[in-house]
């Protein structure tokens, strides 16, 4: 009995031992994970991202903060360094993660909200939805859809429905965003809930402002009325917050009653939002060109791009070809229509040389974050490494202690095999991806020499006529001043030609199917896109249309714009190859479908070639001129049209393509 007695006693206050060990560890793991959460908030809120960037890999390896964690903070720190495949990369990792507890839940929801985000500003609405969606039904799994990660993460997907043309389900989920930012204002009537609500409502009204829905931009402005009403209540509100806020509420009403053809409200709601102070800094000027330009106010919108030197230095903005397209063009277009040639001109000089060196600065970048990647790469490598050591002499030890020598070494070196022939395969696997990127980057520098080339042309000749048109003492007779007309009219349609050849293949990428809900035969869809190319150096070889037998009278049920563009980019393709000879446009009638043979006598394509040139960015020949980019988006819409082009490879007297479409219920 006292036997057992002591027994009872010896394991009770094991029992204690063992649990005030286990507590004594838990208080210990709380502490160092405050400590972290405290250093990582310093160095975000100082900006210090080298910092941040230390810190994460730090603490993830001593498992102070979680991996999840730690790659949501990895990825912003490269976001904010404007290096954004590696912040794609980890917050593409950070929620292929498991979630392992309430705070994986949290940065999980973040990482998806951020990742959303810069694939919609990119306007890739196929992998903005790819991210959103999933993400979004596993938060509502996990009981985790009342944030505003959640809100965010529903309005990006109705911005892709709304640029899908699919309104309705758009309204919904705009909708639905909305109600899950004012429920989460209702449980926490914070700033910082309230600002993203204002923040959501904003991207909700400029989606539709660029989509032309005025009526539906007016209506949102309401809610962000309503808002800014919640905010000013708030204790300590940001006077300057209110004040930008307040005069983008009125440039947006502007801008949407303009749309909707009240000028007269249109206009009085723009001089409201110049009472504010924001609309008279660099800033609220730019953001009124918008209603400017819709209002064909062009002095007005000329004299507020006077402000965009300094803001894009203020924002240490380089100069980037994107930059140029949305600021610079604009700009040069004010200008052109305001009448104020001279600074026209003055413009038309600065893109040709930001063009230079954002070809300069996007070398170095990109060379720079392959290098990072590179290096990040073999980081994580060594971390798996030290990891799996670790992991083979904790298991060793065991062993020994079990007196298991022989097996324990047998284990030892099995596992030491298998980790060898993973590392082996996962650097031959870093070599590939290496060459990949390489390949990637050698494309994508072509690529924007050849855009710069194309674009300084015209630029050049615009800048030059300019010059000669705007010379005081200039004495140009009607027939020279008819032909420097003719020139600056072909260089601007080459200018814009290019834009919409880089907008289309933006367009191309999302995959999404082209309503088709035109009924047109299909020899007037040949007739438009070969009466497109009116006679010049550049378009020099006739184009011979023929009609097979029997296809005069073939009707198809498509989209007439985007089965035109289709058959014009072939149509320009062969114009660019071929020096001498002709090009035939044949319609023909196959079974259930029309075909379009598209043939010419210029250099040919070799056959195993034939799937190469429809890639991005392909040219077979670095000295022609081009962008690569033509037959891509050619192909791209014929096969969302129902339809595919393709190389007959066995036509050896120039290059022959064969395109087809299906038919109507009529015709077939």
């Amino acid at each position: 009995m006292q036997e057992r007695f002591i027994k009872y006693i010896s394991f009770t206050l094991f029992l204690i031992a063992a649990v005030s060990s286990c507590t004594d560890k838990e208080r210990q793991t709380i502490v160092k994970q405050n400590q972290a959460d405290s250093l990582i908030n310093a160095a975000y809120k100082q900006y210090d991202y080298e910092r941040l960037l230390q810190l994460a890999d730090q603490l993830d390896s001593t498992n102070e903060i979680s991996e999840m964690k730690a790659n949501y903070w990895r990825g912003y720190a490269y976001s904010r360094e404007r290096k954004m495949h590696l912040a794609e990369n980890y917050w593409q990792k950070a929620i292929s993660l498991d979630i392992k507890n309430r705070e994986d839940l949290e940065y999980y929801s973040k990482s998806a909200n951020r990742l959303a985000s810069v694939f919609l500003l990119r306007g890739e609405y196929e992998s903005t939805m790819k991210v959103a969606v999933p993400a979004m039904n596993k938060l509502v799994e996990k009981g985790y859809d009342s944030n505003c990660d959640f809100a965010y993460l529903l309005l990006s997907v109705g911005c892709c429905q709304l640029k899908l043309n699919t309104s309705n389900e758009a309204a919904k989920s705009f909708h639905d965003a909305y109600s899950k930012y004012l429920e989460v204002i209702k449980y926490e009537p914070s700033s910082s809930n309230v600002t993203s609500a204002v923040v959501g409502v904003i991207t909700i009204a400029d989606n539709y402002l660029f989509q032309h829905y005025y009526q539906e931009a007016y209506d949102w402005t309401s809610h962000l009325e309503e808002l800014l009403h919640e905010y000013s209540n708030l204790p300590d509100p940001n006077q300057s917050y209110l004040d930008k806020q307040t005069a983008r509420l009125y440039l947006y009403r502007a801008w949407a009653m303009e749309g909707l053809g009240n000028k007269a409200d249109a206009k009085l709601n723009y001089e409201k939002a110049l009472l504010t102070d924001y609309a008279n800094t660099g800033d609220g000027k730019l953001e009124a060109i918008n209603y400017l330009t819709s209002a064909g106010r062009w002095v007005d919108a000329a004299r507020n791009y006077e402000s965009l030197d300094a803001q894009m230095n203020k924002f240490n903005i380089h100069p980037t070809v994107e930059n140029i397209q949305r600021y610079y063009l604009p700009k040069y277009r004010a200008n052109i229509n305001a009448n104020r040639l001279d600074t026209a001109n003055a413009v038309a000089r600065a893109i040709c040389e930001r063009l230079d060196s954002s070809i300069i600065s996007m070398q170095r970048d990109e060379a720079l974050e392959m290098a990072t990647i590179y290096n990040t790469q073999q980081k994580e490598t060594e971390i798996m490494q030290q990891k799996a050591d670790m992991e083979r002499q904790q298991f060793l030890a065991a062993i020994v202690l079990m007196v298991l020598v022989l097996f324990g070494f047998s284990l030892f070196i099995f596992f030491r095999h298998k980790a060898a022939m993973r590392l082996e395969i996962a650097y031959k696997k870093l070599e590939e991806a290496n060459e990949r990127t390489k390949e990637s980057s050698r494309m994508k520098t072509s690529f924007i020499q050849q855009i710069s080339h194309e674009i300084r042309t015209p630029l050049n000749i615009l800048s030059g006529f300019t010059q000669v048109i705007t010379t005081s003492n200039a004495d140009l007779d009607e027939d020279t001043r008819k032909d420097i007309n003719k020139q600056i009219l072909e260089n601007t349609n080459r200018i814009t030609e290019l834009v919409n050849k880089m907008l289309e293949l933006s367009d191309a990428n999302s995959k999404t199917v082209i309503e088709r809900n035109d009924d047109v035969l299909a020899l007037q869809i040949a007739a438009q896109a070969a009466s497109n190319f009116p006679p010049c150096e550049e378009y020099k070889i006739p184009i011979e249309l023929e009609v097979g037998e029997g296809s005069d009278t073939l009707m198809l049920h498509t989209n007439e714009q985007a089965a035109t563009r289709a058959i014009v980019l072939m149509l320009d393709n062969a114009e660019r190859f071929t020096k001498e000879g002709t090009i035939r446009l044949k319609v023909e009638k196959l079974e259930g479908k029309v075909q379009f043979v598209i043939e010419d006598t210029g250099i040919g394509i070799p056959a195993n070639e034939a799937e190469h040139i429809f890639e991005e960015f392909v040219q077979l020949n670095e000295y022609e001129i081009g962008t690569g980019i033509g037959l891509t988006v050619a192909r791209s819409f014929c096969r969302r049209l129902g339809g595919d082009i393709v190389l007959d490879t066995s036509y050896t007297a120039g290059a022959r393509f064969l395109m087809t479409l299906p038919l109507g219920e009529a015709s077939s």
